[in-house]
C-alpha cells in the first residue's frame, strides 16, 4: 500500500481475531473491520527494540472528513493514570510524598472520610495508585459542556455538578482489586496540594515537555488550537458525540488527549527507566516498583502488568464517550504498540488490531495459542444458564448468561460491551471473540455451575461473581 512501511501494509491486509480458533484461518483489512464496526477512524504506532519503528494513521477524523494520520489526536480516557503515576512517583522520589503514609496525612483541603475499614487499614497513595483502596467511583466518562463544571472537590464530596457520588472507602484497603476513577482523582488533590500547580500544568511541566509530545495534553476541554489536529468521537451508532469533542473534567482519571507516536514515546520512556537507563521520569528502583505488581492483582502502580519473565509486558486501557484505546509494551524485548480509535464501537477493534501489529511485527510471546472449541449439548448450556452477582473486583451488579439460538452467551450490566457469545475450549475455561481473558466456573455436586471467576490475559483475576437467580430477574 502507498506510504506504508512494508511490514505495516502487512497489518493493513492482516487484522486476527481477538481469540483465533484452531481451524478457522481469519484474517480482515483494517478497512474491513473500521467498516464492520462503524468506527471511523484508528491510529496505530509501532515500538520495536525499544523505539518507534512505524506508525500510520487509516479511516477518517469523521465521515467525509479528512483522513487520519499518525499523529492525529484522540482522547486517550484512562491511559492518563499512568501519567497520574508517574507525577506521584517523581514526588516520593523527592521525598515529598510517600507510598506507605496513610493519604489522609498529606491532605489539606479535603480528607478521605474516616470509618471501620480506614481506621483498621489506612489508605496509601499505594493503595491507590493499584487500585487497591477500596475507593468508589469506577469512572465518569464525558460531561455536558452546557452544564458547570465540577471543581475537584465537588467530584470527592459528589455534590452538585459532580454527576457522581462521594469518593468514599467501603470495603478494606488492600485486600483486593477495584478500579476506582475516584481513587485517582485523589491523587490528583494530592499532586496539585503538594506542588502548588493545577494538573494539566504539572503535567506538561515534568512529562510532555521534556518527552517532546507536543500533541500531548490534559487541558479540557481539548484546546481550539488542537482541534484541527483531533478526530472527532463517536457513538456506536456514528453519531458524533456532542461537542465534538469528549468533555472530561476528571483529569487525572481520564482528561488526556494525546497522538500514537506521543504516548509511545511516554512507554519508551517508562521501559528506559526500568532498564536503568537514563531518562527524564523517576529512576530504575521506582521504576521497578511501578512494573511489579501489587498484592498479586494486576496492577502494578498506574500500570497493568501482564504474564511472567521474558514475556511481562505493561499496559493500559482507555474508553470514555467517542473513544476507545489500548497500549502495551513489553519490558525486556522492547515491542509494543499503541492503537487509538474514535468510536465506541473500538472497544472491541483494538485487540484486533493489536492481535494483527503482534503478528505483522514479530511480537514473540505476545500471540495466544489457537483455542480448541469443546461443543456443548443443550442439557450441558443449561448447566451455566443464570444469573452471577459480582462480590469482587468490579463494579458492576450482575454477569448474565443465557441460551439464544443454541448458542450461550453473556453480558455484564453496566459496561458498555455487548452481549457476547461465549465458547468453552478443551480446557474446561470459557471464552469469547470480544476480549482476550477467560472465565472459569464453579460447580456444585450435580455439575451446576454455581459461581465463576473472571480472568485477564493469563491467570490475574478480574472479578469474581455467584449464582444467584435466573438471567435478566
Amino acid at each position: 500500500m502507498a506510504g506504508l512501511s512494508k511490514k505495516m501494509a502487512g497489518f493493513a491486509q492482516g487484522v486476527l481475531p481477538v481469540n483465533p480458533v484452531e481451524g478457522e484461518h481469519v484474517r480482515w483489512s483494517v478497512e474491513d473491520r473500521l467498516a464492520h464496526y462503524n468506527c471511523p477512524g484508528v491510529s496505530v504506532c509501532v515500538i520495536e527494540n525499544g523505539d518507534i519503528a512505524d506508525a500510520a494513521g487509516f479511516g477518517v477524523v469523521t465521515p467525509n472528513g479528512r483522513t487520519v494520520d499518525a499523529d492525529t489526536i484522540f482522547a486517550g480516557a484512562s491511559i492518563s493514570k499512568p501519567v497520574t503515576a508517574i507525577l506521584a512517583l517523581q514526588l516520593v522520589e523527592q521525598g515529598r510524598l510517600s507510598l506507605d503514609a496513610p493519604v489522609n496525612e498529606y491532605l489539606k483541603s479535603w480528607k478521605l472520610p474516616e470509618n471501620a475499614f480506614t481506621r483498621e487499614v489506612p489508605v496509601t497513595l499505594r493503595h491507590l495508585l493499584s487500585h487497591r483502596a477500596g475507593t468508589t467511583v469506577h469512572g465518569f466518562g464525558a460531561y455536558p459542556r452546557d452544564r458547570q463544571v465540577p471543581t475537584l472537590l465537588d467530584v470527592l464530596n459528589g455534590t452538585p455538578p459532580s454527576p457522581t457520588p462521594a469518593v468514599v472507602v467501603d470495603k478494606l484497603p488492600g485486600i483486593s482489586v477495584r478500579y476506582s476513577g475516584g481513587g485517582t482523582q485523589l491523587v490528583q488533590l494530592l499532586l496539585e496540594e503538594a506542588t502548588g500547580l493545577n494538573f494539566a500544568d504539572l503535567a506538561a511541566q515534568r512529562v510532555f515537555e521534556p518527552l517532546g509530545m507536543r500533541r500531548t495534553t490534559f487541558r479540557q476541554p481539548l484546546p481550539s488550537e488542537l482541534e484541527p489536529y483531533a478526530a472527532i468521537g463517536h457513538h456506536a451508532d456514528g453519531r458524533q458525540v456532542n461537542g465534538r469533542f469528549t468533555f472530561t473534567p476528571q483529569l487525572a482519571a481520564g482528561g488526556i488527549y494525546t497522538s500514537g507516536p506521543d504516548y509511545a514515546r511516554f512507554m519508551i520512556e517508562c521501559r528506559n527507566a526500568w532498564l536503568g537507563k537514563r531518562n527524564v521520569l523517576i529512576g530504575q528502583a521506582m521504576a521497578r516498583e511501578m512494573m511489579s505488581g501489587q498484592g498479586g492483582g494486576q496492577f502494578g502502580l498506574g500500570w497493568e502488568i501482564f504474564g511472567r519473565g521474558a514475556d511481562t509486558r505493561f499496559a493500559h486501557g482507555g474508553s470514555n464517550e467517542g473513544y476507545q484505546c489500548n497500549t502495551l509494551c513489553n519490558l525486556e524485548k522492547g515491542w509494543g504498540g499503541v492503537v487509538l480509535t474514535n468510536s465506541l464501537s473500538g472497544i472491541i477493534l483494538y485487540y484486533e488490531l493489536l492481535n494483527g501489529l503482534a503478528d505483522a511485527y514479530g511480537w514473540q510471546g505476545y500471540m495466544r495459542p489457537p483455542r480448541k472449541v469443546r461443543k456443548l449439548g443443550p442439557e450441558e448450556q443449561a448447566k451455566y444458564v443464570g444469573r452471577y452477582k459480582i462480590v469482587s473486583g468490579l463494579e458492576a451488579p450482575y454477569l448474565d448468561v443465557w441460551i439464544q439460538d443454541g448458542q450461550l452467551y453473556s453480558r455484564v450490566e453496566g459496561l458498555i460491551l455487548p452481549a457476547r457469545p461465549v465458547y468453552m475450549d478443551v480446557s474446561g475455561r470459557f471464552f469469547t471473540q470480544q476480549t482476550p481473558g477467560e472465565t472459569k466456573f464453579i460447580h456444585d455436586d450435580t455439575g451446576k455451575a454455581i459461581g465463576l471467576i473472571a480472568y485477564a490475559q493469563g491467570d490475574i483475576e478480574v472479578f469474581r461473581a455467584e449464582r444467584s437467580g435466573d438471567p435478566g430477574a
